[in-house]
């Protein structure tokens, strides 16, 4: 058996958001025809995760979801949370002023819908229309906090998400893990959470090691897979030092990489 863990946005699906008849055709043909159980690893919640899967058949060859960069770890097949991992609540408050002081929104999100205070804010649309998700409007964010969350998400343009980051990392960083998954989108997770290290958890409960995993992303938040994976593979719309840091760089999202790489990595 082998692992496969896919990046979504920029690797998977196109920049229009279509998951290409050629990706999916190799994705298919990789679990159908060489035993390999696919993992979902990206940044966006539970629920924009659904149509891809189905639209893969990830629950039925025994694949996994991974979303919030590995806050969660979910069997497919079952729903079974096989691992979770949240921020604490006090730090909701701290990591909210910040993104004030820096005057970018933050977001975050229920089952059903995106929480923000701004309505119209030309970020957080960018989310609505990635994760399919509406937005509902907020009079407090830190108010309408009423669970532990696994991830907030700070929006805005890259002059302000880099101070923005350093901050966090300076003022926060024994507590909240930081980094950008564009260069509009800054995560904001439990310390120690990323792609990385919930894939080493379930090689761990699953018996497997690295050697068994290839890992295919284009952005900051899949450096870590990419480096523990045997065979971690970069896009070729990644940003150079990533492909620099990668085992196999592959085609772009815009020539069905993800199809190319399985081509010259898996179907030999």
């Amino acid at each position: 058996m082998k692992l496969l863990a896919l990046d979504i946005d920029g690797t998977l699906i196109t920049k229009e958001h279509v998951l290409t008849e050629g990706v999916r055709s190799a994705l298919l043909r990789a679990q159908r025809d060489y035993d390999t159980r696919i993992i979902l690893a990206s940044g966006r919640p539970t629920p924009a995760l659904g149509a891809l899967a189905e639209a893969l058949q990830i629950a039925d060859y025994g694949g996994y979801l991974m979303p919030f960069n590995g806050g969660k770890i979910i069997d497919a097949a079952t729903g079974h949370v096989l691992s979770s991992q949240l921020l604490d609540d006090d730090l909701i408050p701290e990591v909210y002023a910040l993104t004030q002081e820096f005057g970018v929104n933050i977001l975050t999100y229920t089952e059903e819908c995106i929480l923000s205070e701004q309505e119209n804010d030309p970020y957080a649309e960018k989310e609505v229309v990635l994760t399919g998700m509406p937005l509902r409007k907020v009079s407090s964010f830190v108010g309408a906090v009423d669970e532990r969350l696994p991830k907030c998400l700070a929006v805005g343009p890259l002059e302000k998400l880099i101070p923005l980051e350093a901050a966090i990392k300076e003022r926060l960083g024994d507590r909240v893990g930081a980094f950008r998954s564009s260069d509009y989108f800054l995560e904001l997770v439990p310390l120690g959470v990323n792609k990385g290290s919930a894939l080493a958890r379930l090689l761990g409960v699953l018996g497997m090691t690295p050697q068994d995993l290839i890992a295919i992303g284009d952005n900051y938040n899949d450096l870590e897979m990419i480096e523990l994976a045997g065979t971690g593979v970069a896009m070729g719309n990644a940003p150079e030092d990533i492909q620099r840091r990668a085992d196999f760089v592959t085609r772009s999202n815009a020539e069905d990489g993800v199809a190319y790489a399985l081509e010259q990595l898996l179907f030999v």
